[in-house]
């Protein structure tokens, strides 16, 4: 069994190892760049399409958060017996985060069916990257004032400002619409990465011979 197993692992480490010709030193250098696949009409449409869905189904959620509390969002209620009204406020804001990420999976769906270039996918994730950091800076500082708000707003006579309460929704899609689309535009880098993989070195398993037993070789 162990002379069976070490034939085996022999096996393994020759078949991945690359030949070099009798007489000849083996060269060291850089590896090959993996080349840049492009998609066939079928696989970008369906890559399109797989991310145009998922796109649909996170706006379609997040429109329907919004309608659902529109009527209590709009009336504001001060503390402390306004439970309520910030429910209707997170699940609101949480709205506007999906449409906002519907919209930027939508884009990079486009992208991706159309067969744009690695090039444009990569700006898509460094543009959504960008966006989402932003949101994030953007909705921590507006989050502070909305919640001073809930919760000191209405005790005094002054006049409320709900200017933060849009300007924290803004913030909150500026957010989703970034990580929508770093993510699409992701996920095709990933598609297109893992089919060049499989072009460049296809993967295979035979089964050879050893002195003391059978040994299983895999190319990957």
């Amino acid at each position: 069994m162990v002379a069976s197993v070490v034939a085996s692992a022999l096996a393994l480490v020759v078949a991945v190892s690359p030949q070099v010709p009798a007489g000849q030193a083996p060269r060291r250098g850089p590896a090959a760049p993996t080349p840049e696949v492009r998609l066939s009409p079928d696989a970008r449409l369906g890559l399109g399409l797989g991310l145009g869905l998922t796109g649909g189904l996170t706006l379609g959620t997040g429109i329907g958060l919004v309608l659902r509390d529109r009527h209590v969002y709009r009336v504001f209620t001060p503390a402390p017996d306004n439970a309520a009204y910030v429910s209707a406020v997170n699940a609101t804001h949480t709205g506007t985060a999906m449409i906002g990420a519907g919209l930027g999976l939508g884009a990079s769906a486009l992208t991706a069916g159309l067969g744009a270039r690695d090039r444009a996918l990569w700006g898509e994730l460094a543009g959504g990257g960008t966006l989402a950091i932003v949101g994030v800076a953007w909705y921590v500082t507006e989050w502070q004032r909305v919640q001073k708000m809930l919760h000191d707003g209405g005790k005094s006579d002054a006049a409320l400002d709900l200017s933060p309460l849009r300007r924290e929704g803004a913030a909150a899609m500026f957010l989703g619409a970034g990580v929508g689309l770093a993510f699409g535009a992701g996920v095709a880098l990933l598609t297109r990465y893992l089919l060049a993989r499989r072009q460049l070195r296809p993967g295979r398993a035979t089964l050879t011979g050893a002195p003391f037993g059978a040994g299983l070789v895999a190319r990957f």
